[in-house]
């Protein structure tokens, strides 16, 4: 069973004992870190060495160039985090104190940032939409058919594109002739209009401007559907797609079940009927935070996934499985704090991962980034006693 097998089997419930990896995700520090105490890595400048190391060669996914959320525009996909615009704005420096520096940023927001820290998330200080006539402007940032968003080659496999090495033999060669999972980072409905607006300018908008927050609503599901629209009139088929929102804090949502279920989840449906109609395995919703109120909601419209499960937040994907049952596929949940604290704490999350991994649906993954007090010891460790509980011998990947 190849890599693309394995996923959509773990989907759909029918592969169990299959602690299938889904990233090894990491702040530049913590890269940096590992390498500094002995990561056999030789170039951060994107994830490839690292998880060809780290991932091993059974746990690969890909995603496609088309953007209709956020990316990052740092090295190994870290901060810079912008919204997907098209063209890009000029990066311009407004001020630069010789220890900070403020600057307008590639997505429009204006920023302050320790010139020590240049991947660090920023101060925000203003954001590109912050009326009518300011979103009228903006919006012609946000033409799902940009040239911008459809570079030369999207449509086949391209070393260039991918955070693992390519088998050369598939270089140049249609998606359609892969072995492994196919996404796209499609959608953000909240979590988009956050980042144009900032979050206590969209608290206000809600309010004061309803009519203003509903069409740039409108607008990420219009433009999600054209661009999926696109790739599957190409004939590329994806696995999963991921729909960014952010929406939560520790205690629970940042806007109100209500408006989620009437401003949002019409505009959710559509783009989940299409993507169901064209046999996508994972729709996978990533909101940090407490989602207890929301997964509900994005479950009722056809959403089958969720990602990262914080447990600072108190999630817990055992009680998920218990509450959801099959309808939900389950990404995270390994409290990234335990590296800091010894073999024990890790080996608590690697018990947990056992018990989620016995009835499938589940991929594994740190409940966010990984941060720079992870010790690479520790990190190796976490990952060769995962691998040691996976039901099939010829995936119990060691890292040297």
């Amino acid at each position: 069973m190849n890599t693309l097998e394995r996923f959509k089997a773990i989907c759909r419930f029918e592969r169990t004992g299959d602690p299938f990896l889904w990233s090894v995700a990491a702040w530049n520090e913590a890269l940096d870190r590992w390498v500094a105490e002995g990561m056999p890595v030789t170039d951060l400048s994107n994830m490839r060495q690292t998880n060809d190391l780290l991932m091993g060669p059974h746990d690969r996914l890909a995603g496609i160039a088309p953007v209709g959320a956020i990316f990052g525009m740092g090295k190994c996909g870290n901060p810079p985090w912008i919204v997907a615009v098209d063209p890009l704005f000029e990066r311009k420096t407004l001020e630069d104190d010789g220890t900070h520096i403020v600057y307008r940023e590639w997505d429009g927001t204006t920023v302050r940032r320790a010139k020590s820290h240049d991947d660090a998330i920023p101060q925000y200080l203003s954001y590109p939409v912050t009326d009518r006539a300011s979103w009228n402007e903006f919006k012609k940032r946000l033409d799902p058919r940009s040239p911008g968003r459809w570079p030369d080659g999207w449509e086949r496999m391209s070393q260039g594109g991918l955070d693992f090495s390519l088998p050369p033999r598939m270089e140049g060669l249609p998606w359609s002739q892969r072995d492994f999972p196919l996404g796209m980072n499609l959608l953000s409905l909240y979590g988009n209009l956050r980042n144009y607006m900032g979050l206590e300018n969209l608290s206000m908008a809600i309010f004061d401007d309803p009519g203003l927050v509903d069409e740039m609503i409108e607008w990420q599901s219009q433009m999600a559907l054209e661009m999926a629209k696109r790739v599957f009139a190409a004939g590329v088929t994806l696995d999963w797609v991921w729909i960014w929102e952010d929406m939560a804090f520790n205690k629970g949502p940042l806007v109100s079940p209500e408006f989620v279920k009437s401003h949002m989840v019409p505009r959710y449906k559509p783009v989940v009927q299409l993507l169901r109609d064209h046999g996508v395995s994972a729709l996978i919703l990533d909101c940090d935070g407490n989602v207890d109120e929301l997964m509900p909601i994005w479950l009722d419209c056809g959403i089958n996934a969720t990602y990262p499960l914080e447990c600072a937040a108190g999630m817990d994907a055992r009680a998920y499985r218990k509450r959801f049952g099959r309808n939900l596929v389950m990404i995270g949940n390994v409290d990234k704090r335990c590296f800091a604290l010894g073999r024990a704490a890790i080996d608590g999350e690697v018990a947990k991962t056992k018990e989620l991994i016995r009835q499938g649906g589940y991929f594994v993954n740190a409940d966010h980034h990984i941060p720079p007090d992870a010790p690479y010891d520790a990190v190796k460790y976490w990952l060769n006693e995962t691998r040691k509980l996976s039901a099939y011998p010829e995936l119990r990947y060691q890292v040297p």
